[in-house]
């Protein structure tokens, strides 16, 4: 309505002084009566043009005077007042991101562990630009500042948290548990992943576990893997009294930021030695660790041969191609 009043405001009033200056000005133009009305308006005042006869003197005064000067105030009053809520909500989490092709952390268990995952996905060399939203409905603002990271406050389990969050254009997902101290946290995890790969089943999804026993929980939905980090973690803390250096080593391997890192591809040729194609990425400094095929996991490659599906899990600087391995090998 505002909108309405302040075009009225500025037409009218160009309409008058084209029509009553025009006789007393020749070479007067349309878009001249239109300047003439947004300067008078907005108070500036150039004086270039002015009016001389008594109608549009008359329009000036109603248009401009009385209907113009409030209809413009209210107009960028309500303009700030839109922008300040607009920035407010951005802050809080409540409006609508504009985003593509984003990493999603859902759930927010602690500062210290968010801001790991963080620095983690910026370390890597594919992924460290993409920007990152964080759904969560336990805070109220992000505790700390980044441009590349946004915050869409809401239920992870509510399906328009995930719309302002824009899942459609998200490419994958890192699931947290919420509360690790809550025995319930998995199931929240599980429930979120089936929402998620409701709104968007390309979604690559990464959940986090605490209990061994809740892993059936997950297969009941489209999770792309489960991490069982406190089981990793007490085997690890296990392993590092029997055989010091083992935490270093993982520790190492597994970060982004620390020397060589651990990298996944898929297999695509069938018949390939796993043993001699070892060896030969041994002098490219490609250390292989495993062969993934569907739940199995192999860590010794005598007699086993490659099939596609297949997964290559490797240690090197930076990541390579199935065809790339092959080449490096042959």
């Amino acid at each position: 309505m505002v909108a309405i009043l302040l075009s009225v405001a500025l037409l009218g009033n160009a309409v008058c002084f084209y029509v009553f200056e025009g006789p007393v000005r020749p070479d007067l133009e349309w878009g001249d009566a239109l300047w003439f009305s947004i300067v008078s308006i907005a108070t500036i005042g150039y004086g270039d043009y002015f009016p001389t006869t008594l109608g549009a003197r008359i329009g000036t005064t109603f248009f401009i005077v009385l209907l113009g000067l409030a209809s413009f105030s209210l107009f960028f009053g309500m303009a700030l007042d839109g922008m300040a809520t607009f920035i407010t909500n951005a802050r809080k989490g409540l409006g609508r991101v504009m985003v593509d092709d984003h990493i999603f952390i859902v759930h927010f268990p602690s500062i210290h562990r968010v801001r790991q995952i963080i620095d983690e996905i910026r370390s890597d060399p594919v992924h460290g630009d993409s920007e990152i939203v964080i759904v969560d409905d336990t805070i109220d603002e992000l505790p700390f500042a980044d441009e590349r990271v946004v915050f869409v406050r809401g239920s992870s389990h509510d399906l328009e948290t995930y719309e302002r969050a824009r899942a459609k254009q998200c490419q994958m997902a890192i699931v947290l548990s919420p509360d690790y101290g809550n025995p319930n946290s998995d199931a929240i995890v599980a429930a979120a992943v089936s929402v998620i790969d409701r709104v968007n089943p390309d979604i690559h999804i990464v959940a986090e576990c605490l209990h061994e026993k809740h892993r059936p929980l997950f297969d009941s939905c489209n999770c792309d893997a489960v991490v069982l980090g406190m089981t990793i973690a007490g085997n690890l803390l296990v392993q590092e009294v029997h055989d010091p250096g083992l935490a270093q080593l993982i520790e190492v391997v597994s970060s982004n930021r620390r020397g060589t890192t651990l990298f996944c591809v898929d297999v695509v040729d069938s018949g390939v030695a796993y043993t001699e194609l070892a060896k030969r990425l041994l002098d490219h400094a490609v250390t292989v660790i495993a062969v993934n095929r569907g739940s199995e996991s192999f860590t010794i490659f005598k007699g086993v041969e490659s099939q596609p599906g297949d997964r290559i899990i490797y240690s090197a600087h930076h990541r390579h191609e199935w065809s790339a391995l092959r080449r490096l090998a042959s």
